[in-house]
């Protein structure tokens, strides 16, 4: 052994079955429009519709490459199996981009939408988060996710209502 340390890696792979993969996608689901309802409620670009898709839609991708990495772990014959664990989700999350962007939108110097596309970014990392099955992890950060969208904004109140004052100096040529 030359002094060295040998470490041995046993990564046991268990084929999950159509009941959990159910399971996943419809907690999914479910997380992803609980979080959406608190957008749909402040009458935001996207709601909770949007939110509830893009969860599940993370959720399957995670379930998918859950699935074809056990799916090769069982296939290979030699034991040699070369994994790249975490490609697709990756294409999720940079992919999740282009949705959040079509929720930003500029009108008169005011930015709108960030928060939004945020919450559409953290809704997909949720999905992939249960798509692999940390359902419980899931629920806190969906948690934290409600606190910071209704908690904060009642700490940080933003006034849209903006007053005016229009003062004018001859009365007469003003009418």
């Amino acid at each position: 052994m030359n002094g060295g340390i040998v470490l041995d890696f046993f990564i046991k792979v268990n084929p999950i079955t159509w009941h959990e993969v159910l399971v996943r996608l419809v907690a999914a689901a479910v997380i992803g429009a609980v979080v959406g309802i608190d957008r749909e409620y402040k009458n935001r670009p996207a709601g909770t519709r949007t939110h509830s898709l893009v969860c599940l839609g993370a959720a399957v991708v995670a379930v998918l490459e859950g699935l074809l990495t056990a799916e090769m772990f069982q296939s290979s014959v030699s034991g040699e199996v070369t994994l790249s664990l975490g490609r697709m989700a990756a294409q999720v999350i940079s992919g999740i981009g282009f949705l959040g962007a079509g929720t930003i939108f500029v009108a008169q110097k005011k930015v709108s939408g960030l928060t939004t596309a945020a919450g559409l970014w953290n809704v997909a990392c949720l999905g992939l988060m249960i798509g692999f099955g940390y359902y419980w992890l899931g629920l806190v950060v969906a948690g934290i996710v409600l606190a910071v969208l209704v908690v904060l904004q009642k700490v940080i109140h933003v006034n849209t209502v903006k007053r005016v004052e229009v003062r004018f100096t001859n009365r007469s040529s003003a009418l």
